[in-house]
């Protein structure tokens, strides 16, 4: 079992350095990764919790430049927002710098409000997403790029660098059917969040069954104070939590790995980074170093 941390690189009680304290925090206790979240401007009436919000590939790029082993994500880019050659060339540099040490973490999104003031096609944004993925793999892997999509073409071009090692792991984020899909045929990995056990095991047989070496993760709020089994958004929907004992945790994590898991992603946040930091720390030496 491998350790990721969500950084809380968004609402307005943590900056920029406390986010390297808590990574190199992370580093410390042996965790495998952390991860930024994406959004780039909300509508007002969902000004919470995404409204101030530090760019992830920025914030990973200057956390990679500040720690040596732990390896950086996103979870999630809403990649059909961008522009998926500037993302491509984004990536392999972070990758560069940080000696193949990225993990590109993408998904549709679901905020259309956002999608608009983007200029951005939401109600395509799936298709958008598979050819995006489509082209950041061949910009990654071709010498001579040629690729004729339906939203994007590109002919006889040259995309340098390449990344470390050719290739950046893609994990697919989301919980529904499509998610799940597009981790079978696309990704390098699925990533959902906070899904029910059974929900999990049905998505993770899925993606299994397609063949090749996929990499089952999960994100899911964690809670070393207190126990409590759901989360309610304000959309209503509900996700699970791992909460509790270091045992109650474990069990958790034991559960959702029995059905497959290989990556549990923690997301453990309080208004103060000094909260935060106790957290991780007990989170670290009580759950993360059990599985060493």
């Amino acid at each position: 079992m491998k350790f990721g941390y969500i950084l809380p690189n968004y609402g307005d009680k943590i900056g920029p350095r406390e986010l390297v304290e808590l990574a190199l925090s992370c580093e410390e206790q042996g965790f495998d990764s952390v991860f930024a979240t994406d959004h780039v401007i909300m509508p007002a009436e969902l000004r919470e919790p995404y409204g101030r919000l530090l760019e992830p590939l920025t914030t990973i790029s200057f956390i990679a430049s500040r720690t040596e082993r732990l390896k950086v994500g996103t979870s999630i880019l809403v990649l059909p927002q961008r522009n998926p050659v500037i993302v491509a060339k984004q990536a392999a540099t972070i990758d560069a710098y940080s000696g193949g040490r990225l993990i590109l973490g993408v998904g549709a999104g679901w905020a259309e409000k956002e999608f608009g003031f983007l200029n951005s096609d939401f109600r395509n944004r799936g298709k958008v997403l598979d050819e995006s993925i489509r082209l950041m793999k061949a910009l990654w892997s071709e010498e001579s790029v040629e690729f004729k999509g339906r939203y994007f073409r590109i002919s006889d071009a040259v995309f340098l660098p390449k990344p470390a090692k050719r290739d950046i792991p893609v994990w697919v984020g989301g919980n529904d059917g499509h998610a799940i899909r597009r981790a079978e045929t696309l990704g390098d990995g699925w990533h959902p969040v906070g899904i029910g056990l059974e929900a999990f095991s049905k998505g993770t047989e899925a993606v299994r069954a397609s063949g090749g070496t996929k990499t089952i993760s999960i994100r899911m709020t964690t809670d070393v104070r207190k126990k409590r089994e759901l989360v309610t958004l304000p959309s209503g929907e509900r996700r699970m939590v791992a909460s509790g004992s270091a045992a109650d945790i474990r069990k958790v994590i034991g559960d959702y790995e029995k059905a497959g898991l290989d990556y549990f992603c923690a997301s453990i946040m309080h208004p103060s980074a000094e909260e935060t930091l106790k957290d991780i720390k007990r989170f670290g030496q009580d759950v993360v170093r059990s599985y060493s």
